[in-house]
């Protein structure tokens, strides 16, 4: 790597821009496979924070620079200089946090799946409510080969989504599954061999009547049956109602 395949330092390594009421986030480091580092992290935190005061943005959109990387995980070399898990535990609980922010987000999201979605890039996309991919992208968890385990709370999502036993195809062999395997096995809803930002646009709009207070009452009953169970998930979803029912700006 050269240093001209680098950005300018100063510049962001996630770009927020809006396309109409739908808002992009790019991971915008292509020489280093657009990997989600510490500094990335936080300037998603950041960009979160302002989808969610920003009561004009009906939806989300996150992909990857380029046409060969979603996003190739976390940043390993970053990552190397920890000497325990002291060191370790914060800043991966700072992407866990994150990924939980983006898993709540009050607008629905969508992982635009642009090329290869590898260990944590995958746990990322899995964040999201909907994952859009092009024909030529493939993901992975990787991890279990490295003798680790995925390090985002990949596991409970991805067998929310697909079942044990894809879940266990996925992490047990550590291989490239391609975008149509995993549109088969229900990991990818849509797959496109056009600009798949485009494709994740026109796929929002089908949620564009969305009211933003009932899309984050709904993920926070569905969090709270992952969480912790079937009577607390009515628990919640009664008490959630009924507040949701005499809020003033409640659609009568």
């Amino acid at each position: 790597m050269t240093s001209g395949d680098q950005k300018e330092q100063g510049q962001p390594d996630v770009r927020f821009e809006r396309r109409g009421s739908v808002v992009v986030l790019v991971i915008d480091r292509p020489y280093a496979a657009n990997a989600f580092g510490p500094k990335a992290v936080a300037e998603f935190r950041t960009h979160l924070e302002a989808v969610r005061q920003d009561r004009t943005i009906s939806g989300l959109i996150v992909t990857g620079a380029g046409d060969r990387h979603f996003c190739s995980g976390g940043d390993v070399k970053a990552y190397s200089v920890f000497a325990s898990p002291a060191e370790l535990n914060p800043v991966f609980d700072d992407a866990r946090e994150v990924l939980n922010e983006l898993d709540l987000l009050d607008v629905p999201t969508v992982a635009a799946i642009n090329g290869v979605a590898i260990g944590g890039g995958f746990e990322l996309a899995l964040a999201c409510d909907f994952r859009v991919a092009h024909l030529s992208a493939n993901l992975s968890l990787p991890q279990v080969r490295m003798g680790i385990l995925p390090g985002w709370f990949a596991t409970e999502r991805l067998l929310s989504i697909c079942g044990r036993a894809n879940a266990k195809r996925f992490a047990l062999s550590g291989a490239r599954i391609s975008a149509e395997e995993a549109h088969r096995l229900g990991v990818v809803d849509e797959l496109t061999s056009g600009d798949v930002v485009e494709r994740a646009v026109e796929f929002l709009t089908q949620f564009e009547g969305a009211n933003r207070r009932g899309v984050a009452a709904f993920k926070r009953v569905v969090r709270e049956l992952a969480d912790n169970g079937r009577e607390a998930a009515q628990h919640l979803e009664r008490d959630v109602f009924a507040e949701l029912w005499f809020h003033p700006e409640r659609k009568r």
